[in-house]
């Protein structure tokens, strides 16, 4: 049996995972040589199976018939039978994660190559997943071009949803009427193109900017990290911390039908497997496992720190975060955990060309903002 599972997938933001369909073959399965060339015995795609005779369609999502079920009443009918199928979900889940995160360092690569804007980079793939005699699940493709027609009122009742929530979830940022009026239209104008007329991230003073590479460096530098060093990274939010957590939990809000895989309050296990550690993957799973029981406090704090335009780094007190940073990421903590301490030094308010950068040279620095 064959499980199709939809993921999107967008540039610096969440994992998110929505189940499809469940396919079987419309001939039993046989390992005679004589069935080699029967595609009908080895293949589960509807492109190829609804062109048997014997086929049979679904035309309800709650119904254990036909040859394609929806997810969930395969889910409810290995339940009736005695198997725990949230624990085959989770596997499912799983694998999802850990596919991303192999192809996470050639696609981020791209897009910080290509992407002028996060805001305009979204994807949908199409998870092949089989089960074995056993129920476990093994993955065989992953689709970046996932079919979306719909021949049946079962495909439109799991594709339309599945569609509708999509774009919710990409929440795409629409230029002004104004700006796209008042200036001239070219080939090569779009959506992502025109830089004006986007919501864009406001550019951070230059002291928060240097605050906010300096607490990446630190976090990005520790040979040993352990939970207790990365719980620390909420002690003190910068104002792009702040935006990251923002944008995370705006877009959980849209989320639909989807669930989000990653990050989620047990996330941290997976950090391991990212071929180098990022910044905002930590701030969030860190965040996730803070709140999550409590999300109520959480989007408060945020709307709190929204409306004083913290994330906008309006109201930003340097001299109150070097303080933060001193006590709590200072000497004494430091020297518990056997570590250097994060602080932003005094000459951090003096002239540009005399700050210094905590043993951080001004290459590192640019690599990482």
């Amino acid at each position: 049996m064959r499980t199709e599972l939809l993921a999107p997938w967008a540039w610096r933001q969440p994992v998110q995972a929505q189940t499809a369909c469940a396919a079987t073959i419309s001939y039993r399965y046989s390992s005679s040589m004589k069935s080699l060339s029967n595609k009908f015995v080895h293949l589960t795609n509807y492109s190829v199976n609804k062109k048997n005779t014997e086929y049979k369609s679904n035309l309800d999502e709650t119904a254990c018939q036909g040859h394609k079920w929806a997810l969930k009443a395969l889910w409810n009918y290995l339940t009736q039978k005695g198997v725990n199928s949230e624990a085959i979900w989770e596997k499912i889940k799983d694998i999802v994660i850990k596919t991303i995160i192999a192809s996470e360092p050639y696609v981020n690569s791209l897009v910080k190559m290509y992407v002028r804007r996060p805001y305009c980079c979204h994807e949908l793939f199409g998870f092949d997943i089989m089960l074995d005699e056993n129920l476990k699940p093994w993955i065989l493709e992953v689709n970046i071009s996932p079919s979306l027609h719909s021949n049946s009122p079962l495909d439109v009742s799991i594709k339309g949803q599945m569609i509708r929530d999509l774009l919710n979830l990409a929440g795409f940022v629409l230029p002004s009427t104004d700006s796209i009026a008042s200036r001239p239209q070219t080939r090569s104008d779009s959506t992502c193109s025109q830089g004006s007329a986007l919501k864009e991230k406001p550019r951070p003073a230059s002291e928060c900017f240097t605050a906010e590479k300096l607490k990446k460096a630190y976090y990005l530098t520790q040979k040993i990290p352990d939970q207790d060093f990365y719980s620390s990274v909420l002690d003190i939010l910068t104002p792009d911390d702040v935006r990251i957590l923002v944008e995370t939990e705006d877009e959980y809000s849209r989320r639909g039908q989807f669930e989000r895989v990653f990050p989620t309050h047990v996330s941290m296990r997976y950090l391991r497997f990212f071929e180098q550690p990022r910044y905002f993957n930590i701030l969030v799973t860190q965040w996730e496992l803070k709140y999550y029981l409590n999300k109520h406090k959480g989007l408060e704090l945020l709307k709190k720190w929204c409306v004083k335009g913290y994330h906008n780094g309006a109201g930003t007190d340097l001299a109150q975060m070097v303080s933060m940073a001193m006590d709590k990421l200072g000497k004494g903590c430091c020297e518990e955990r056997g570590r250097e301490p994060w602080s932003l030094p005094k000459s951090f308010f003096l002239q540009k060309s005399r700050v210094q950068s905590n043993g951080f040279s001004k290459l590192e620095l640019d690599r990482l903002g």
